[in-house]
């Protein structure tokens, strides 16, 4: 009986040693299956906690001196804020807000209002540079400078900004809110008209001016913040009769809204209007653009070759027509539809040929302050309005 017992046994271990030799391949797999399995469900929490880091870290980034919320038209401005700040300016609004006594975020904001941080910026009322001074107002806190040269306009801002402080301290009393909301509303307004009315002016452009400035100092973007803002769309009417396509032969090439063009951290990927590309211009002169409809000039960005237009009919918007080449109308002057406001090109920073050439087409709510600005919160999406108005592209 041992000897069976021990035959057995052995016959046994034979049998289950053939059976886990034959079965070793799938456990074999069956253990790598297990262990990447694992793997790849470590990679995702770490991926997981690396996003929140991420999401942390860019929420950290993105607002600065947070006091509170804007609700409304408030918060859409703060989502179109400018996202990055040109570096040779930077030291000039730290310097001019340290003086001051007044957030840096504020001088930068306000100071983008005024020109888009366009040394050469131009408007109807006849104010230059970048922080927009009339010739007796810059003589008068800069006297001998030049209007165009960034360090002299921050330098008259500066003085001017310390001018109504001391004018509006008493009025204010404790209330620093107030006193910067007096400050900037003088600024925009002029100091007769809030004496006038003992405080901001009943006037929609001091209003959305002041209000874009100050909500923009509760949320501030960095030049590391990703904040995308949807397409706005014109839900009123737009009148009756059809416009004429803008950019003849061109085709669309980048739309409203958010793109990854330029490197991270670049306010140009926030594009507040529409591009139509003349096919093969290259870097040259491009075709002929014209007025969609009716409308008059209101402003010149000489810097980025771009014309303001209002338009003459209802609803009144405003049309940004830029980098262009060269043009052919003045301050003022009246443009039927069809008529040439000048040549489709590449003109941005001061360069000729910064970008291919292209046309760079805005549009603006007719509330918008006058000349409309880029970013200034009142931007709207272009391309369904054109479509409506059977002046899209191909159309």
């Amino acid at each position: 009986m041992g000897l069976l017992k021990s035959a057995s046994k052995a016959a046994g271990r034979a049998i289950t040693f053939k059976l886990a030799w034959a079965f070793a391949p799938f456990l074999v797999v069956a253990f790598l299956c297990v262990v990447m399995v694992s793997f790849v469900l470590f990679l995702g929490t770490v991926a997981g906690m690396g996003e929140a880091a991420t999401t942390q870290t860019v929420s950290s980034k993105c607002v600065s001196g947070s006091t509170g919320s804007v609700d409304g038209e408030g918060s859409e401005i703060q989502q179109a804020a400018l996202a990055n700040v040109p570096e040779e300016y930077k030291p000039l609004f730290k310097q001019a807000a340290t003086e001051i006594g007044i957030a840096e975020e504020t001088v930068t904001t306000q100071i983008y209002q005024e020109s888009k941080f366009d040394p050469l910026a131009g408007s109807h009322a006849g104010a230059k540079g970048l922080a927009q001074f009339t010739d007796d107002t810059f003589t008068r806190f800069n006297p001998g400078g030049d209007v165009y040269k960034p360090e002299d306009a921050m330098k008259a801002y500066t003085a001017f900004m310390l001018y109504l402080k001391e004018k509006y301290k008493d009025q204010a009393g404790d209330d620093e809110k107030k006193l910067l909301t007096l400050m900037l509303a003088a600024y925009n307004a002029g100091e007769g008209n809030v004496d006038k009315y003992g405080g901001v002016p009943p006037f929609a452009e001091t209003e959305h001016y002041v209000e874009v400035i100050l909500g923009n100092q509760q949320v501030v973007f960095s030049e590391d913040c990703k904040q995308v803002a949807g397409a706005k769309a014109w839900d009123g009417d737009l009148g009756d009769g059809e416009w004429t396509n803008p950019c003849p032969g061109c085709v669309f090439t980048s739309g409203y809204g958010w793109r990854n063009v330029f490197p991270p951290g670049d306010w140009r990927n926030e594009h507040v209007g529409v591009d139509l590309a003349t096919p093969g211009a290259g870097a040259g002169p491009g075709t002929q653009i014209i007025a969609p409809t009716d409308m008059k000039v209101v402003g010149f960005l000489a810097a980025d070759g771009c014309v303001t237009t209002q338009q003459m009919g209802a609803p009144g918007f405003q049309f940004n027509f830029c980098h262009l080449d060269s043009w052919d109308v003045s301050q003022g002057q009246e443009l039927k539809r069809g008529d040439i406001i000048g040549v489709e090109g590449g003109t941005g920073m001061g360069v000729k040929f910064k970008y291919a050439t292209h046309l760079h087409l805005e549009i603006y709510r007719p509330e918008s302050p006058v000349p409309g600005i880029p970013y200034n919160g009142f931007n709207l999406d272009p391309e369904p309005i054109m479509k409506e108005k059977g002046a899209w592209v191909g159309g």
